[in-house]
């Protein structure tokens, strides 16, 4: 069923768009949906299925179109998905807020808005700590992150993405965003599992912090990524040379110690009861 080229052209716009997270995405893709019901009712499940596959491992784009195909007034619930996301958004930074001490050295990978937040929190709520952002190429998002860090104030350090295990032997923890959630890991920027597993081998907790909206439904399976511009890595074409680019991977639960989001209950269905919503207090040790 073919969709309106208005709501054609938001989603398309949504598929190109390679430097926003995953809540300004939502929003945009909140906006198709409406529009969709506004000029098209009849295709909202259709739109709903493209909006997924415009940016394969974003869940809430995933849960906010299950939500609007099954409500009787599309419009109003993809409203409320994001409103209800947005103030989720603001929990979750409180709560990684609470993991950081004062002293820390805290590092973090590509740009999260729910890091973000969350260190701004603490630096609002006087902790005084060090950022360590890697620079996150091949759009070097994690660069932007640590200006704006640096902008409000917070002592910020801007490395290359391959010192990161180096640099974490002067972390005392690593907080990252996701962009999915479910018993397989977390979904996060080309790099995340690295790191994840040189935090586990140096003893130094990594927290991964998003929304519920980031959850995966049980039923449903991500479907690969497909492959970025090679032009990103490489500027020139070089005979018997293959270029892959690729914008995120999972990271394995085993390696997160915990899940911070806005609530306090376990992640349905995860086999790992260790990984749980909400703040885990870091222990002395850590």
């Amino acid at each position: 069923m073919p969709l309106p080229p208005l709501v054609q052209a938001r989603i398309e716009a949504i598929r190109n768009n390679r430097t926003s997270g995953a809540a300004d995405l939502t929003a945009e893709a909140a906006e198709a949906l409406v529009l969709a019901a506004e000029i098209a009712p009849h295709t909202i499940d259709e739109a709903a299925r493209e909006i997924a596959a415009a940016q394969p491992l974003m869940a809430p784009l995933v849960n906010l179109g299950r939500a609007v195909s099954a409500a009787k007034d599309p419009r109003t619930a993809a409203r409320e998905f994001v409103s209800r996301m947005r103030e989720a958004a603001l929990r979750v930074a409180e709560n990684g807020a609470k993991l950081i001490r004062s002293g820390d050295s805290v590092l973090t990978h590509s740009y999260s808005s729910a890091v973000l937040q969350a260190f701004l929190a603490a630096h609002a709520a006087g902790t005084r700590f060090r950022a360590v952002c890697t620079e996150s190429r091949p759009l070097c998002e994690g660069a932007a992150l640590a200006a704006k860090l640096a902008g409000e104030g917070i002592e910020t350090v801007l490395i290359p993405d391959a010192a990161a295990a180096s640099l974490l032997r002067e972390c005392s923890l690593v907080l990252v965003g996701a962009d999915a959630v479910s018993p397989r890991g977390v979904a996060n920027k080309m790099g995340t599992a690295l790191i994840a597993m040189a935090a586990a081998a140096l003893h130094v907790p990594m927290y991964a912090l998003c929304s519920s909206e980031k959850v995966l439904p049980p039923d449903y399976e991500l479907p690969p990524e497909p492959a970025k511009d090679p032009r990103e890595i490489l500027a020139g074409l070089v005979p018997n040379l293959e270029v892959r680019n690729y914008y995120f991977e999972w990271t394995p639960i085993e390696y997160i110690t915990g899940i911070v989001t806005e609530a306090t209950t376990a992640i349905p269905g995860h086999p790992d009861p260790r990984v749980r919503t909400g703040v885990t207090e870091r222990s002395p040790k850590e």
